[in-house]
């Protein structure tokens, strides 16, 4: 048993120690580091082109980590995620949200512009929600595709005062090792090995998002 846990210490030490994932971040002339009020939608699992199952734990853990971090960088933590697609199936726009969540990612890929209708149902939202911008955490998977391709985690900003979106950000693919989730013996480490690995890119992107807000807030 001891030898065992050994073997998993030291592969969750490799996972979150080895490399850095580089920061891809694209300001757009809405840019406002400033802006105050973010809500953290629910995690939009772009293989799905749907809202992220509450069953997957990598983007489980994605939500969570998102949710903190948004509170930390803008200085305001207000509950979202589950709560924000709630608010749209009580508005009558789910499916909207669920189309429009889906052209934002498009947007960011193609790098083309939010149609009108996109744009009103963000409007809708924002507005029964009494928020200025939301911030969209985005995947292009979930655990199932963490050992092959890996998933990108990709983050946007759309402000809603100024509507359009403010910035988007991404880390390189993140993957994990057959052999080490070989190694595991049983799912639940496995499971560990899965979390661990996410959670270094997710961290990787949120640092670099903070570091690129400070660094606009308080230029040298």
């Amino acid at each position: 048993m001891t030898k065992i846990k050994f073997t998993i210490s030291c592969i969750l030490m490799f996972l979150v120690s080895c490399g850095t994932s580089a920061l891809r971040f694209q300001k757009t002339n809405k840019f406002n580091p400033n802006v105050k009020n973010v809500i953290t939608m629910a995690v939009f699992d772009m293989s799905t082109n749907s809202v992220a199952s509450s069953d997957d734990e990598v983007l489980k853990t994605f939500g969570s980590i998102s949710q903190a971090k948004v509170g930390e960088i803008y200085g305001n933590l207000i509950p979202g995620g589950d709560l924000t697609v709630k608010a749209a199936e009580t508005l009558g726009i789910k499916k909207d949200l669920d189309t429009a969540m889906g052209k934002i990612t498009e947007a960011i890929v193609n790098s083309n512009s939010l149609d009108p209708k996109t744009t009103e149902v963000f409007a809708k939202l924002a507005q029964y929600l009494k928020v200025d911008a939301l911030a969209f955490p985005l995947a292009s998977g979930g655990k199932a595709n963490m050992e092959n391709p890996g998933i990108t985690f990709r983050f946007v900003l759309y402000d809603t005062k100024n509507a359009g979106i403010q910035y988007w950000a991404e880390v390189d693919a993140v993957s994990i090792n057959a052999l080490s989730l070989k190694a595991a013996p049983d799912e639940k480490a496995k499971t560990a090995l899965y979390i661990a690995s996410a959670t270094k890119g997710i961290n990787a992107l949120y640092d670099g998002i903070s570091a690129e807000i400070e660094k606009a807030r308080n230029p040298k």
